[in-house]
């Protein structure tokens, strides 16, 4: 039982770091005011090319305020910054069902937008991502060889701590049943922080994450992967995914290609799942930050 394949978009790198910055600034410009601020696309840029651009992936229901302390640690160290919101993500209304409609196809086509962006705003590019947001760098990982450094971090390759096998078959089943709104946190519902993440998520759209993870997984047992360096970073105590799964990637990954792919298992962090986001009382951020930037290479 198998989820479908996503076919790798067209690349259109940009060629300057004026085209970078305008194209980064259309996408702002798709930002109105039903997006809540704290959730626009984000461009932190030095006014000329860098040696190191970074794009970060927020993760599924969340934007980019997920990075909101990151970002700007980031640039400090010297990076063009780019944090694009993801479609359907960001709304000032958190009960939204707009979500529903996510396809796996529009999630990658971002990504490999964002790339492009960060084409032109460094001589190399990293890319940084969490959960769902660590799969999309998983699949640049696989895929683009102008990609110098990505770092999935707690990538959803299997859910729930559950196997593989039995995470994929409930991805299929998703699919293919009507869709569902749950809540992250039943007990708390709609007081889940972040305040302006969504506090319920649509089963269709965790489906359409799990695809681009079971295409990562098949690539990776045919193909080496085409990013420089892979370095996946994971918590020891996460109860949303099974790092499992995570490190069986990296173990195919290591096995066609011996250099430039390390794992990171964090230890002695709380049981969470989301360890970037400093709203999130869990993340432990003084002890993430540092492994997340040592991996990024700043």
């Amino acid at each position: 039982m198998g989820l479908a394949m996503i076919e790798p978009p067209q690349t259109r790198p940009a060629s300057s770091f004026d085209e970078a910055v305008l194209r980064a600034r259309a996408v702002m410009a798709r930002d109105d005011d039903t997006i809540a601020p704290v959730a626009h696309t984000r461009l932190l840029e030095h006014g000329e090319r860098r040696p190191l651009a970074v794009a970060l992936f927020h993760g599924l229901t969340n934007h980019p305020g997920q990075y909101v302390a990151l970002a700007p640690e980031l640039h400090a160290r010297g990076a063009n910054v780019y944090v694009p919101r993801m479609p359907y993500q960001g709304y000032k209304d958190r009960m939204t069902n707009a979500l529903a409609a996510l396809t796996a196809e529009e999630l990658i086509a971002a990504s490999y937008d964002a790339v492009d962006i960060a084409r032109g705003l460094g001589e190399r590019v990293a890319v940084l991502g969490i959960s769902a947001g660590g799969l999309q760098c998983a699949y640049l990982a696989q895929y683009r060889d102008d990609v110098a450094v990505s770092v999935p971090v707690a990538p959803d390759f299997a859910i729930l701590q559950l196997p593989y096998g039995l995470s994929k078959t409930l991805g299929w089943l998703m699919l293919h049943v009507p869709n569902l709104f749950l809540w992250w946190d039943p007990r708390i519902r709609e007081a889940q922080r972040p305040k302006t993440a969504y506090p319920r998520f649509p089963t269709h759209a965790l489906a359409q994450t799990l695809r681009i993870g079971d295409a990562v997984s098949g690539a990776a047992r045919r193909t080496k992967p085409l990013a420089q360096q892979i370095t996946t970073v994971v918590n020891r105590a996460d109860p949303a995914v099974n790092n499992e799964a995570a490190e069986a990637v990296v173990s195919e990954w290591q096995g066609m290609r011996k250099d430039g792919i390390a794992y990171i298992e964090l230890r002695n962090l709380p049981e969470n799942h989301d360890i970037i986001d400093p709203d999130n009382p869990d993340a432990a951020t003084d002890l993430v930050y540092p492994k997340l930037i040592a991996a990024l290479g700043l």
